[in-house]
């Protein structure tokens, strides 16, 4: 057997590998973020949502429902929801008063430190063993992962739905 055919197995092998490991992470992140939404009182479309105006700020109605690729009216739905449990508030969009945004509260920002706050502590200790120039790698690595998902998202929801057939 040639080197290169080694290579070649071994480097398969390796993304084997890395790709069992994304599945165990994705599944490692779905029964955190169940236990978050528990936490809150929310369901984890909810939580989304609430992940969504944490990372990005205000919003209008109709952009969440563009990136949480949802109807307009299941977001009005959904913002009704997290509205009468605290964790966030609809407000006239100070450059145009027609527009309303949506913004998480303070209980919102509160009840999430509570859980992401040790997160902050553990970062830096967890990423020591890595250099710079590895945490720049997955963090490309992270970023590539995300545009991959968007592009097969957006293949799978223009596909005929089971009921459409």
């Amino acid at each position: 057997m040639s080197t290169d055919a080694g290579e070649a197995g071994w480097r398969a092998g390796l993304i084997a590998e890395m790709v069992a490991e994304v599945r165990q992470q994705q599944i490692a992140y779905d029964r955190f973020h169940d236990a978050v939404a528990a936490y809150l009182g929310v369901n984890r479309t909810d939580l989304r949502c609430l992940d969504i105006l944490d990372l990005t700020g205000r919003r209008t109605a109709g952009e969440l429902a563009a990136e949480m690729g949802m109807s307009t009216g299941a977001v009005t739905a959904l913002l009704d929801r997290v509205e009468k449990a605290g964790y966030v508030r609809r407000v006239r969009d100070p450059g145009d008063r027609r527009r309303v945004l949506v913004e998480l509260t303070e209980q919102a920002r509160q009840r999430g430190w509570d859980i992401y706050q040790p997160f902050t502590e553990l970062t830096g200790p967890t990423f020591t063993r890595f250099t710079d120039e590895q945490l720049a790698t997955v963090r490309d690595f992270l970023q590539v992962g995300n545009d991959f998902y968007a592009v097969q998202t957006a293949r799978i929801e223009a596909l005929p739905r089971s009921t459409d057939r």
